[in-house]
């Protein structure tokens, strides 16, 4: 049998090769194009990074609420505070107020001593009650008040005569106050009292007063006494007519 062409052989085993590399080649091709992701360029990675960016981050309007929400708290709490800062000074005037009265009345003991204090609060007060109830019987205002004051208050007690009316004393209370003059005392007080007209109370006054008494002898006595305003006896424009 003759043998075949080896040149010829040799050239088929070449087509061979071409063929199965082009088969080879079609199949990645087809491969690559129908089961491989899109390739992302740079310029398209860069842009989704700097989308998920702006994502994760607030919007000026976001911002904006952010802020608005953190300076009402701010302002709600430097409210709460100045509040609970008001709320306190109340208490603590009063504290100081009283402190105030307390060491004038130390004041007035360490100079006079506490004995005759004592006896002045106790003038103080009779003089401011028997003003207050109308009282003129004036033997009882005797040794209690100066001369001059006397003279004064009975002028005064002439305007407010009238037997139908009665008064009726509630509360007096003391405190020491800052003296006008040199060698005195002075006591303000808040007096409240009952006004009466033919048995039926017609108001209910409650007026401050400041007492000035001075020495007489060994007895301290009133030498003045005023309000604030200067009202009448029944205090906040309350007199009978």
């Amino acid at each position: 049998m003759r043998e075949e062409n080896p040149d010829k052989r040799m050239f088929y085993k070449l087509i061979f090769l071409m063929v199965v590399s082009l088969l080879i080649v079609i199949v990645y091709i087809w491969k690559w194009t129908t089961d491989d992701p899109k390739k992302q360029e740079p310029e398209e990675m860069f842009q989704k990074t700097e989308q998920q960016e702006n994502m994760n981050e607030p919007d000026d309007l976001d911002r904006d609420k952010i802020n608005d929400v953190l300076t009402d708290d701010e302002d709600k709490n430097t409210e709460a505070q100045e509040t609970d800062t008001k709320e306190e000074r109340k208490p603590n005037e009063h504290v100081e107020n009283n402190q105030e009265e307390i060491d004038l009345e130390q004041k007035y003991i360490n100079q006079y001593s506490e004995q005759e204090v004592e006896q002045a609060k106790e003038q103080a007060e009779k003089v401011l009650a028997l003003y207050l109830l109308q009282v003129t019987d004036w033997s009882k205002w005797n040794g209690a008040v100066t001369l001059s004051y006397l003279e004064k208050v009975k002028k005064e007690m002439t305007k407010y005569e009238d037997e139908k009316t009665k008064r009726e004393l509630e509360a007096i209370e003391l405190f020491a106050s800052q003296p006008v003059k040199g060698g005195e005392i002075t006591y303000g007080a808040f007096a409240t009292w009952h006004v009466t007209v033919k048995g039926k109370s017609t108001s209910k006054p409650m007026q401050l007063y400041y007492i000035a008494l001075q020495k007489e002898g060994d007895n301290w006595v009133v030498s003045d006494m005023i309000t604030p305003n200067n009202q009448n006896m029944e205090g906040e424009g309350k007199g009978e007519k």
